[in-house]
């Protein structure tokens, strides 16, 4: 018999344990539906789909590794990931452990068609929770303009009755008198160990350390200067501290042999570089020898910072006859979206996938599960009633009191099977949300790099590039290709460039 480990997860802590409880109910009849044997369970409670950074789910690629098992099941595709970069490289994973990927409710077939409907559902869970994210950010900059609070507070402040910031005077007052005696010199250790011994805690409730200051020293918003993203508004909000307390501190800091350091970002995705991002990792390969470009970046005689990507197999000379020189980053992001948007998102060609699309999700959605549990609950609340009528007329034994109480827990679970069963089918799109979907791609801006990168995540499937053309892979079985000339676009983007020995600028790191 095949194996298999169920993943679960929820994302907000509006949502209780139950979440997990149903989904794993619905995971664990799918398995058994189809004679598979369920080794192991993995949940995520309160966290996103947005990113890989989610303990059960790292626990469970890291044992997929280990061998063991055949699938990973979920309820849904977007319990899995919200990010389509997230999940092809995770699938990708599973798939070299020899695991692949099940989804409870959404039956996906192993056709051209199936995989773009996958393509579809994850594309759905992205937009969804990038369009969740734009109306948050949306809200929380009109509440910046307005200089309203936005998500947590520094030590010293609370929030008013009109929702801006207002002092807290007990913490103020701590937040005061280290500012003063900080700029007077005299050691954190000391400070530390005083507030400490006061029984004074930070804002996060615990005692103070060095780290406890890192961000309160450096804030601005003491002085009295509203801060969101890039709104400052000055007066904004009541100061806690002067300016030249502020100041005094700052030099305090500089004078340091360690200063305070900035709290570092988080750590980048594989295609978020520090030099940058390169929107094509993993997709880009060289169309001389095969290898993967990669994204570097070198500096020209004039200091500016260039990025390009390089053939892997030259750089590292194991492909020691590859001819492909580096190519600017920023042309062949733009060219191959552009390609994309050229092949793909025409009219005739939105239509034709939307309808493809619809088709196959009828198809796929005709769920025989929603009449059996239709039947299985008619067959119980039968049961029900002739038990009920066998109590009534005195026959009430330990048996029959057993036999009541499993009925009413399979009528309870085939109930709550049968909403889930009805509310996944109520909730496919239409035809016209899905060439609405198609078109929110269409209409998009090709200069702007969040754009690209939706293009390229949607439907890129990989790319090759030769001296003198693309060719570009978009079907989702990957073996129809298309060539585009390399500088097809029009006139108003610069053409691609491939730099050669004279030219003024570097070729990269190698």
């Amino acid at each position: 018999m095949p194996n298999a480990v169920i993943y679960a997860r929820y994302s907000s802590h509006a949502q209780r344990d139950a979440s997990i409880d149903q989904q794993l109910s619905v995971c664990r009849a799918f398995a058994q539906r189809g004679g598979i044997d369920v080794v192991d369970v993995y949940t995520d409670r309160a966290l996103t789909g947005t990113n890989d950074n989610r303990p059960g789910f790292r626990r469970m690629l890291a044992d997929a590794a280990k061998g063991g098992w055949n699938y990973v099941i979920v309820y849904a595709l977007d319990r899995f990931s919200r990010d389509r970069y997230d999940a092809a490289t995770s699938k990708h994973k599973l798939k070299q452990a020899g695991v692949k990927l099940l989804s409870a409710t959404e039956p996906i077939a192993e056709t051209p068609a199936g995989i773009l409907m996958e393509s579809m559902l994850e594309g759905y869970a992205e937009y969804y929770s990038r369009e969740l994210a734009a109306k948050v950010r949306r809200g929380q900059m009109d509440n910046a303009k307005k200089c309203m609070v936005n998500g947590s507070l520094p030590l010293g402040y609370c929030k008013g009755p009109d929702g801006r910031y207002a002092v807290e005077p007990t913490e103020a007052a701590v937040v005061q008198e280290i500012f003063r005696r900080v700029g007077a010199g005299e050691p954190l250790a000391n400070i530390i160990d005083d507030l400490n011994n006061r029984g004074l805690r930070s804002k996060k409730g615990q005692p103070w350390n060095k780290s406890s200051f890192n961000r309160m020293l450096a804030n601005e918003r003491y002085t009295g200067i509203y801060i969101y993203q890039d709104i400052r508004i000055p007066g904004g909000i009541p100061a806690i501290v002067t300016q030249a307390e502020f100041d005094a501190v700052q030099r305090a800091a500089i004078s340091k042999k360690n200063p305070r350091r900035a709290v570092m970002p988080d750590a980048p995705m594989s295609r978020r570089r520090q030099d940058g991002v390169y929107l094509l990792t993993g997709k880009l390969f060289c169309g001389d020898c095969g290898s993967p470009l990669i994204g570097v970046s070198g500096t020209a005689r004039n200091q500016s910072l260039h990025h390009y990507y390089a053939c892997k197999g030259r750089i590292s000379k194991t492909a020691p006859g590859c001819g492909l020189k580096n190519i600017r980053r920023e042309d062949v992001e733009y060219e191959i979206a552009a390609a994309i948007k050229q092949t793909m998102l025409t009219p005739e060609t939105i239509q034709a996938i939307a309808q493809a699309t619809y088709d196959y999700q009828c198809e796929a959605y005709a769920n025989p599960d929603l009449t059996l549990l239709e039947d299985q609950l008619q067959e119980t609340n039968r049961a029900l009633k002739n038990l009920m009528s066998a109590i009534e007329q005195g026959l009430f034994t330990p048996t029959t009191r057993d036999r009541l109480l499993e009925l009413e827990l399979q009528k309870d679970n085939l109930n709550s099977r049968l909403a889930v069963a009805k509310s996944r089918a109520a909730d496919l799109p239409t035809r016209d949300e899905i060439v609405a979907a198609l078109d929110y791609y269409a209409n998009g801006d090709l200069f702007d790099p969040l754009y690209q990168e939706a293009l390229i995540d949607t439907f890129l499937v990989r790319a090759y590039v030769h001296s003198d053309h693309y060719d570009i892979y978009f079907s989702p079985d990957a073996k129809t290709k298309t060539e585009f000339p390399i500088g097809f676009t029009d006139a108003t983007k610069p053409t691609f460039a491939l730099l050669n020995g004279s030219h003024s600028l570097p070729e990269g790191p190698p």
